[in-house]
């Protein structure tokens, strides 16, 4: 074993040093372009990998933009457009019918529809404020159901400001304002 040590030593020591410098020089040029190679050989591997990946992103877009799932999406929302009604609602009757079935002894006041807001694309938001007077907890809440509850409509509270006379009793002051959502033909520009 000695030997090929003893061999080593030897050719180095045959060796002046500027040769040594030299060899010395050659074996580090030679670690370095191995070096290089093997980067240059990971950087176009990462490149493909990149290109693979770019690929199947591109493959679930398409898939997500015009496959299945695409049409799937447009039924929901051909679905979720058919529940906005395109006939207008008439709020005071609306409210009217509300009032009777829940309190027959009050009636609403001020009521007032304000001007429908335009949406674009032929979606209008229409809001309705009015008052309710001396109503109870419990009143409210079915009142409230009766109103939001109706079919084929989509109506909500958009405000709601409850304020008691004093201290003392549980009857409240309510002042609403309810919206809906109607699809119309959009209003064409002058």
């Amino acid at each position: 074993m000695t030997a090929p040590v003893g061999a080593l030593s030897g050719f180095w020591s045959r060796l002046n040093p500027r040769e040594r410098n030299l060899l010395t020089l050659l074996l580090v040029v030679f670690f370095v372009m191995g070096l290089v190679v093997l980067m240059m050989m990971r950087r176009d591997a990462f490149a493909a990998a990149d290109e693979r990946i770019d690929a199947l992103r591109e493959g679930v877009q398409l898939m997500h933009t015009e496959g299945v799932v695409y049409q799937e999406k447009l039924k929901e929302k051909a679905d979720r457009e058919a529940l906005i009604p395109s006939d207008p609602i008439a709020f005071l009757i609306l409210l009217e019918d509300a009032t009777k079935a829940v309190i027959p002894d009050k009636s609403t006041r001020q009521e007032e529809e304000k001007p429908p807001q335009e949406l674009g694309g032929g979606l209008r938001k229409r809001v309705m404020s009015f008052e309710l007077r001396g109503v109870t907890l419990e009143e409210l809440i079915k009142y409230v159901q009766t109103l939001e509850d109706q079919p084929g409509r989509i109506i909500f509270t958009e405000r709601l400001r409850i304020r008691s006379p004093s201290a003392l009793e549980d009857r409240l002051n309510v002042e609403f304002e309810i919206a809906t959502w109607e699809i119309g033909a959009p209003e064409e520009a002058p």
